[in-house]
């Protein structure tokens, strides 16, 4: 689901002009929806969160974090309350390209506190720099610049509990290139965490990339395995969830680390343990109920 929410933003945010602050012209309205994801837990925040886009606004699931409400035409920002149950208020602002259409935001994260994602696009054949390409996790857009550096600011952070932030699922998409994703690999020194040079593939190239995901598996038997939800721990922090298809299979984006996966369907589950030594190499993780 993070995949086709990344997707998402980052075609609007190629077929649409940029601008400030929220709100729109005349009545017309459109519809945003997304998911507030507390960075500690990978969950919905508990209390809820408030998301307030202009004089429109709404409360979050508690569990899952979604939220859906109608805002005008040309909203560019909305603006995410949470206040824990105990501690000052946490408040967030997250900017995208002006919503003329219905969108789904995907995963805004938010945390006790923020760091900047900094480090480098480049071509994968010459290790050219790739300026331009939009860079987006947890919520948060960035561009490369000229020389094919960015920073990817405001980007939730946990210090106490880092496990989910460092798995994040990142997109980096450029005109000509095959997208990549990406994880943070280490944690915040000074507030800024380094993600170094992030290599893209030509379009064209005899050596793309792998599909965009690096975990595959099924689980079985396939009229027990269809359609059962799937999660993947790191230890007792959830950082992924997806539901199988209709063969049992499903496919997730890990960075490197040891992992579990469990699949429930109804009252059985069946779980299993493994590590990623290799996100270039597709690993295929099977379950049986």
């Amino acid at each position: 689901m993070n995949r086709f929410f990344l997707a998402s933003l980052v075609l609007l945010l190629a077929g649409c002009g940029g601008g400030g602050g929220g709100g729109g012209g005349g009545t017309a309205m459109v519809n945003l929806q997304g998911r507030v994801i507390w960075i500690e837990t990978g969950s919905g925040t508990n209390p809820a969160s408030t998301v307030r886009a202009g004089q429109n606004s709404t409360t979050t699931d508690v569990i899952d974090g979604f939220f859906e409400f109608a805002a005008a035409s040309g909203t560019t920002s909305v603006t995410v309350t949470y206040v824990p149950s105990s501690g000052g208020p946490i408040v967030r602002t997250f900017n995208f390209p002006a919503a003329t259409n219905d969108v789904d935001l995907g995963d805004l994260y938010v945390g006790p506190q923020v760091v900047s994602l900094k480090g480098r696009i480049v071509s994968a054949a010459d290790n050219s720099a790739v300026p331009g390409a939009t860079i987006a996790i947890a919520g948060r857009l960035a561009t490369s610049a000229g020389d094919g550096t960015f920073s990817v600011d405001g980007v939730a952070y946990s210090a106490a509990n880092p496990a989910v932030f460092l798995g994040l699922d990142g997109l980096v998409t450029a005109t000509n290139f095959f997208a990549r994703h990406f994880s943070p690999e280490s944690l915040a020194t000074g507030g800024i965490v380094q993600i170094g040079s992030i290599a893209l593939t030509p379009e064209g190239s005899n050596d793309p990339p792998p599909p965009p995901f690096d975990v595959q598996g099924t689980a079985s038997p396939v009229g027990q395995g269809a359609g059962c939800q799937v999660d993947i721990l790191q230890g007792s922090t959830l950082l992924r969830r997806v539901n199988a298809d209709g063969a049992g299979k499903y496919t997730f984006w890990l960075p490197k680390g040891s992992y579990t996966l469990k699949a429930t369907q109804g009252s059985d589950v069946a779980q299993t343990t493994f590590s990623v030594t290799d996100t270039t190499v597709i690993k295929t993780v099977n379950v049986s109920f």
